[in-house]
């Protein structure tokens, strides 16, 4: 049989990382029996698993971005202020201050920026994960039973003693 057709040595665990299974003895082993089952009576879909075990890694580790964020642009610049430079020596009497007309000497800048966004057309990473965990559920649906259905991180089953 062509090793396309096997399973990697690696493929055991990234099965409990993608499904998100915990580590017992009894998920492993689960896991490791599904593996074998599918490898002895439909090999040919072997291939088509661990395609989506290698998306799944993608998804969770992805590789750093190649390139760096776009910078943001200017939207609107808006300024108040002298229109020429500061004289060397300012007013010094308060009648000179009147006289001399200060708000020229203040100035006032304020600049909106833009980020532009990235136009990205392709679903949300989860949304993309979830799709390839169904699709792998497909192949082995005797893992189904192993996934934890927890929705909320702080509920857990009522244990009466």
């Amino acid at each position: 049989m062509p090793d396309d057709f096997r399973w990697r040595a690696t493929d055991l665990e990234a099965m409990r990382r993608a499904l998100r299974i915990p580590v017992t003895p009894g998920s492993i082993r689960a896991i490791n029996d599904a593996m074998a089952g599918l490898e002895s009576h439909y090999p040919d879909a072997i291939p088509q698993a661990r395609a989506h075990l290698d998306a799944i890694a993608l998804i969770d580790n992805p590789p750093p971005s190649s390139g760096p964020e776009p910078l943001p642009q200017v939207r609107k610049v808006t300024r108040k202020g002298a229109a020429g430079p500061v004289p060397d020596e300012l007013p010094r009497r308060k009648l000179d201050v009147v006289e001399y007309a200060t708000e020229l000497l203040l100035e006032e800048v304020s600049t909106e920026y833009e980020i532009p966004r990235q136009v990205d057309s392709s679903p949300s990473p989860a949304r993309q994960r979830a799709s390839h965990v169904r699709e792998l559920l497909l192949i082995l649906p005797a893992l189904q039973s192993w996934i934890p259905q927890h929705h909320d991180r702080f509920s857990g089953p009522l244990i009466r003693g």
